[in-house]
């Protein structure tokens, strides 16, 4: 995980869950690695450590647990319709955690983006970066491309919906040097 590239929530809980150990110091080695994933490591740490006895029925707490977790996903989870429905700012400002140019996330926004060329590494880490699953993020990018209101009400013709482009076009054209592209196609 160390390629300098920014690290997911889901990456770090994923390789915490892989490495736990009670009581091997797994869990201060992770919280000195990545504070900003405190919580979630901490909370990963008690569901990892907590005991069940199999034989007895799950009371009034673990419901409650699983209701609350539930609905945290429902509230953090966008959905299709609701990515169709985003704005473009939706867009802008996760690419803007993601580092990546504007061009880029309009691409996606207007989904040009060939899905077969994007690697899973990267569609994962746009869906957070959007807070939804990368699924939903698949099933947006498949749709047919559209054309932003905006550019067909300045036409003096009926605009012709834009072609689907791969990845790796969509970072040249945005100006990419050639290092970041590699760097971004890359499957892990």
């Amino acid at each position: 995980m160390a390629d300098g590239s920014p690290v997911t929530a889901d990456d770090v809980l994923r390789a915490f869950a892989m490495d736990f150990e009670p009581g091997a110091g797994v869990l201060q080695r992770y919280l000195a690695q990545y504070p900003e994933h405190s919580i979630a490591l901490v909370d990963l740490s008690m569901e990892l450590t907590r005991e069940f006895d199999d034989d007895l029925p799950p009371g009034a707490a673990e419901f409650d647990l699983a209701a609350a977790g539930m609905a945290r996903l429902r509230e953090s989870a966008i959905t299709l319709e609701a990515l169709q429905a985003a704005p473009a700012k939706t867009f802008t400002e996760a690419f803007d955690l993601l580092a990546l140019p504007l061009q880029v996330a309009l691409a996606f926004r207007e989904r040009r983006i060939d899905v077969a060329t994007l690697p899973q590494r990267i569609a994962a880490k746009v869906a957070e970066a959007l807070k939804t699953s990368t699924e939903t993020l698949l099933s947006y990018l498949v749709l047919p491309a559209m054309v932003p209101a905006t550019r067909a009400k300045k036409s003096n013709v009926r605009p012709t919906a834009p072609e689907k482009v791969s990845f790796e076009k969509v970072l040249r054209d945005a100006g990419l040097d050639e290092q970041s592209i590699s760097h971004l196609l890359r499957e892990e």
